[in-house]
């Protein structure tokens, strides 16, 4: 294998992984992220009371949304991997935030609250996002779900975190 060909793989997966691990893209197009993979995406179906005290972004899981992550995850184009994902997937058809208190409920129930800038350099968050069931404030991981969560609260809450 040439070198120059080696890169070039190389730089293709490494874009691949970059995207895979960023539901900021999501953001970008209006839909939101229910997961750290590619395509893990639920369509937006309507947003009402933006930047409010009653921000409520209605989703849905659609069979384009079960393609997305099956060919960009799974890498696999088959209908019998559309239908299990949309098997699989269970999430409600809507996310709500209050953004005068800067709080916020995602597809799964989960309950956060933003907390400005985080000001720990040890820290791999921008953000300090506590995750309201167990206290704890999401240390910038996909595993934390600290990506999720931060687009959400940028969709209900535009503006308030950049």
């Amino acid at each position: 294998m040439s070198s120059s060909f080696r890169r070039l793989s190389f730089g293709l997966c490494a874009a691949v992984v970059a995207t895979a691990a960023s539901p900021v893209f999501a953001a970008e197009d209006h839909s939101i992220y229910y997961g750290s993979r590619a395509g893990m995406t639920l369509t937006t179906v309507s947003k009402t009371g933006i930047g409010t005290a009653n921000a409520v972004i209605m989703v849905k899981h659609t069979p384009k949304d079960a393609k997305a992550y099956c060919v960009g995850y799974e890498l696999d184009n088959s209908m019998a991997c559309v239908k299990r994902t949309m098997a699989e997937i269970k999430v409600g058809d809507r996310v709500t935030g209050n953004c005068k208190k800067g709080t916020w409920t995602d597809m799964y129930g989960q309950s956060y609250a933003f907390e400005g800038a985080t000001k720990s350099a040890d820290s791999m968050a921008e953000y300090a996002i506590r995750d309201l069931k167990s206290g704890e404030i999401l240390n910038g991981s996909s595993a934390s779900r600290y990506g999720v969560a931060l687009t959400i609260f940028q969709q209900l809450c535009p503006g308030i975190a950049k």
